[in-house]
C-alpha cells in the first residue's frame, strides 16, 4: 500500500516567511502539491491560510515541542515531513525524502540537505560549521551517497507516523528547543534513520555575529534543560565539557599569568588557533562561495562557543534558583 504523506510547518507570526515556504513546497513536485500541508502557527490571531489544514496556537510560549506535537495530531498521513517557515524546498525535495521509505519498509526518518545561498560570509561560515541540520559538512562527507544517521533536524526531514507516537511524540518540557535532537536520538536508537543529500532545502543565516551570539545563547540553554531526558546522559555532559570555550581557555590563562611577555604569547595561542581551524575545516574550500567564508570560520565559531558558554552557565544559574525558566 502507498503510505499516506503530511508535511507539517510551525511558525511563530512570521506571515510572510511562511507564504514563501508554503509556496516552495506546493511548487517543488508532484508530492508537495498532492500532500496534505499543516500549518501550526502561534501567533495572536488566526490567519486564512488557502489549501493547508491550520492549526492556530496563542502566544504562550510552550516551546517547539508543543507546536510539532500540535501538528502531529492534526495530520493524517503515515510518513510526516517536516519543514521550518525560514526554509524553502528546492525542486524535488519531497519526493527524495520519501525514497528511501518506499525502498526499504524498515527506515524510520530520514533527514535531508540543508543549504544556504544569497547571504553574506558570515552565513556561508555558519554553513561550514555545520548549523544548521548538518551544513556544509553533511553535504560534503555524503558526495552524493545515502548515508546512516542520527542527527536529523525538523527543518528538513522525515518519520514515519508509527514510531512517533511509540515515543510519545516531541518532548515539551525542553523550552529552548532540542526537541528534534531528542526525537533523532530515541528514534535511530529504535531502526536506522537515513541522511538523503538529494532532498534539499535553502535555510535563512543570521549572518551576523550578535545574531550568532544570541542563537547560540540559546543553544546553550538547550543543551542544559535536555541533558536530564537524554538516553546518553554522561556522554552528553561530557560533550558539553569537551566542547566548553570557558573550560579550554583555563590553561591558556594559567599559562599566560605565568608569562613575561603575555601579549606575544596570547598572540602565537590564538594564531595556533586560527590554524588549527583553518585546517579543521579545510574542505569548504572546494564548495564557492564558501571559499571566501572560509576564513571567518574561527571568528564565528568563538562567537558561537561563548554564546553556548553563556547561556549553558544561565541555563545552570536558573536550575540552582528557584522558579522555573523563563518562556522562550
Amino acid at each position: 500500500m502507498t503510505p499516506s504523506i503530511s508535511i507539517i510547518v510551525c511558525s511563530k507570526d512570521r506571515p510572510d516567511d511562511l507564504i514563501a515556504a508554503i509556496a516552495s513546497i506546493r511548487s517543488c513536485d508532484e508530492v508537495g502539491r498532492q500532500a496534505e500541508l499543516i500549518v501550526v502557527e502561534e501567533c495572536p490571531k488566526a490567519r486564512e491560510i488557502p489549501d493547508v489544514r491550520y492549526v492556530h496556537l496563542p502566544p504562550l510560549g510552550r516551546g517547539f515541542g508543543h507546536a510539532r506535537n500540535s501538528g502531529l495530531k492534526a495530520a493524517g498521513g503515515d510518513i510526516l515531513l517536516f519543514i521550518d517557515d525560514d526554509c524553502r524546498a528546492a525542486p524535488g525535495w519531497a519526493s527524495a525524502l520519501l525514497r528511501p521509505f518506499r525502498s526499504d519498509q524498515s527506515v524510520l526518518g530520514v533527514a535531508g540537505a540543508v543549504l544556504v545561498k544569497g547571504c553574506g560570509p558570515i552565513g556561508y561560515a555558519e554553513h561550514i560549521l555545520g548549523f544548521p541540520g548538518g551544513g556544509l559538512r553533511s553535504l560534503h562527507e555524503a558526495r552524493g551517497r545515502t548515508m546512516p544517521t542520527r542527527h536529523l533536524s525538523t527543518c528538513n526531514c522525515a518519520y514515519r507516523r508509527a514510531v512517533l507516537e511509540q515515543i510519545g511524540g516531541f518532548p515539551e518540557e525542553t523550552p529552548w528547543g532540542g526537541e528534534d535532537a531528542l526525537v533523532a536520538e530515541r528514534i535511530s536508537a529504535i531502526g536506522p534513520c537515513l541522511f538523503m543529500p538529494d532532498a534539499q532545502v535553502y535555510h535563512r543565516t543570521r549572518d551576523g555575529l550578535g545574531k550568532v551570539f544570541s542563537w547560540f545563547v540559546r543553544r546553550g540553554r538547550s543543551d542544559v534543560a535536555t541533558i536530564q531526558y537524554r538516553l546518553d546522559r554522561l556522554g552528553c555532559v561530557i560533550g558539553l565539557l569537551r566542547s566548553s570555550w570557558t573550560l579550554k581557555s583555563i590553561p591558556v590563562i594559567g599559562l599566560l599569568a605565568g608569562a613575561s611577555n603575555r601579549i606575544s604569547l596570547l598572540a602565537l595561542v590564538m594564531l595556533i588557533y586560527y590554524g588549527v581551524l583553518l585546517r579543521r575545516y579545510r574542505f569548504a574550500w572546494r564548495y564557492y562561495p564558501h571559499r571566501k567564508a572560509l576564513w571567518l570560520v574561527p571568528v564565528v565559531k568563538l562567537v558561537m562557543d561563548l554564546g553556548a558558554d553563556v547561556g549553558r552557565g544561565m541555563a545552570w544559574a536558573a536550575k540552582r534558583s528557584p522558579g522555573p525558566l523563563p518562556s522562550p
